[in-house]
Formats: C-alpha cells, sequence, structure tokens
C-alpha cells in the first residue's frame, strides 16, 4: 500500500510541475487550471492628418469606414490597410493613432510618399477646410476607382489632376506641397504635445499609479494612468518567457475571471529592458472596470507580476 502511495503523490507532483513550466512558472504567482479568458478585445484607433473622416479601411477581423473622428476599430496585433477608391495605401500595424508617417516607416515630412498622400488627402476634403477635420466623400471614392498610379510616381501629381478636373466639390487639382505640408506639421505637434487625443482625462483614477511585484520572468516596472482610456508602462523588464503572455486588467487581481480583459499584443518572445510602452482599455471597458494590471501567462493562467494603482 506504502508504494501506491508513493506513485500517486509522484503522479500529482508531476503534473503540477507541468502545469506552471506550461507558462515556464517559477516561485509566487497565482496558478488555476481553468481554461484561459480566450474573449477577443476590440479597439478603437484614429487616422490623422487632422481627423480624417470617409478612409475606407480593412483588418484580417475588421472592415469599414473611418467616422467623424478618424477613428477605427481593430484588434490587438493586426495590420490594416487604409484606402480611397483603388488607391491602396501601405499596410501597417494597428495603433491608437496612426498618420501618413507611419504608412510609410518613415519621421521624414517631406518624403515624396508623405507629402502626395496628404496632398491628396487634404485636395479631398469635402469642404475644402481640413482644419476642421477631412471629409472624404463617396464621390470621391468613386472618382479613384480606376486609379492606377504609385503615390511615389513622378506622374502622381499629374494623374491627379486628370481625375480630379471632374471634381464638383472644392478643388479640382492638388493643393500646393508647401500648404499639405504646413497643415500636416501643425497636426503632428498637436500629436507630439498630447493636444490631439480621443481619450479624454475626466476620471478619478487619471494619475494613479503602481509599481509590478515580481513573480517570474524576472518581471518588473512601473505604471500610470495618463487619460480614460490609456496606462504609460516604464522602466518595463521581462525575460520573454511563457507563451501566450500578455497585459491583462481587472478587479481585485482577477485576472482569471470572466471580467478580467487584455490589453496588449502578446508580450512573449521578446526580452524587455527597462522599456517603456502605452496600452489602452479595450472598447466597452473604463477605468472602473480595473483597479490593477498584470502580466498574465494565458495559457494556463499564472501571474508573473501585477500591481494595484493607488493614488
Amino acid at each position: 500500500m506504502k508504494l501506491i502511495s508513493n506513485n500517486v503523490n509522484s503522479i500529482l507532483i508531476s503534473t503540477f510541475v507541468i502545469v506552471l513550466s506550461g507558462c515556464g512558472g517559477g516561485s509566487g504567482g497565482s496558478n488555476d487550471a481553468s481554461p484561459a479568458n480566450t474573449m477577443v478585445e476590440t479597439f478603437t484607433g484614429q487616422f490623422l492628418d487632422a481627423k480624417v473622416h470617409g478612409l475606407n479601411y480593412q483588418t484580417a477581423s475588421q472592415n469599414g469606414v473611418t467616422n467623424v473622428e478618424g477613428e477605427f476599430i481593430y484588434q490587438q496585433g493586426e495590420m490594416i490597410t487604409f484606402s480611397i477608391g483603388a488607391i491602396d495605401f501601405p499596410e501597417v500595424s494597428t495603433a491608437p493613432i496612426i498618420t501618413p508617417l507611419d504608412l510609410y516607416s518613415t519621421e521624414d515630412i517631406y518624403d515624396i510618399s508623405v507629402v502626395n498622400t496628404i496632398r491628396l488627402l487634404q485636395s479631398l476634403d469635402k469642404d475644402g477646410m481640413p482644419d476642421n477635420g477631412i471629409e472624404i466623400s463617396e464621390q470621391s471614392h468613386q472618382l479613384f476607382e480606376s486609379f492606377t498610379a504609385l503615390i511615389d510616381s513622378p506622374d502622381f501629381e499629374a494623374a491627379v489632376n486628370d481625375v480630379l478636373a471632374a471634381n464638383t466639390e472644392i478643388n479640382q487639382s492638388l493643393i500646393a506641397k508647401d500648404q499639405a505640408i504646413y497643415h500636416f506639421q501643425t497636426t503632428i505637434d498637436l500629436i507630439n504635445g498630447n493636444e490631439i487625443t480621443n481619450c479624454p482625462k475626466t476620471h478619478e483614477k487619471v494619475g494613479y499609479s503602481g509599481s509590478f511585484r515580481t513573480f517570474s520572468h524576472d518581471v518588473s516596472g512601473d505604471a500610470v494612468i495618463i487619460d480614460d482610456c490609456t496606462i504609460a508602462i516604464s522602466n518595463f523588464n521581462y525575460d520573454g518567457g511563457g507563451p501566450d503572455v500578455y497585459i491583462y486588467g481587472a478587479i481585485d487581481h482577477d485576472y482569471n475571471g470572466d471580467d478580467a480583459f487584455r490589453m496588449s499584443d502578446m508580450l512573449n518572445g521578446q526580452v524587455y529592458t527597462n522599456e517603456s510602452f502605452e496600452v489602452t482599455l479595450p472598447n466597452g471597458k473604463t477605468l472602473d472596470d480595473l483597479t490593477g494590471i498584470s502580466v498574465w501567462c494565458a495559457d494556463v493562467n499564472v501571474d508573473f507580476g501585477s500591481l494595484e494603482f493607488t493614488q
């Protein structure tokens, strides 16, 4: 009978080790063998050269038209393509804010593709006043439904002007380069000064902060709530181990509960050393839906490190 008991104990110990090793678990942290929260969250981003209304967009899971705030819907980690008629702008990673600079992976406002894109967007603005937002009408999509010139082509301006000659709205040709660049630079300055945002600072938790308690995989760092839907994480360290690791939000550290939610792309596979980044609340969630965040292994529900927000 003693031999049977030892075998049973060995099996139980082995099973416990396997569950932990599924996320590379170490000392500390919580563990629950129940299925992970698999709800797919959606997020809202903005396309800005001013707020651009009427751009078509498509991701792997979403498609539609940007609204009056320039907003589009996406899931974390997706790529997105914006378009006007037959003009497909380059595919780019989804983010809370996307500008023409992001489309071409550059910080050069004078890049020919950036300049041609902002001239096109501003020239198609329905009321010709991009300072109050840019609206791309259905007529504009129809005008460019057979357009073939490349954005960086020397012939782009002439090709666009040929199409715009039939435009019944404000502009029948592309606006001047300097005019388009001046407007876009103003927008970039506002973004960099955090003066353009689709998220206010009205919630009482704005300004709350915390520091991660380390449970596994060398997780550490700090976080602060900077507006009603954004958390800035700084001095972040994580060794990249474990599968299906994300930033999760929850009330009272219940990261395996039905109301817990994902706030980031997958973190594992990359080593973080004193890194800084931001995460945003998914659609349908507010700061009332969390009191803390966790570096959470969703594969077997292990907390690698978490924090509680306090004043």
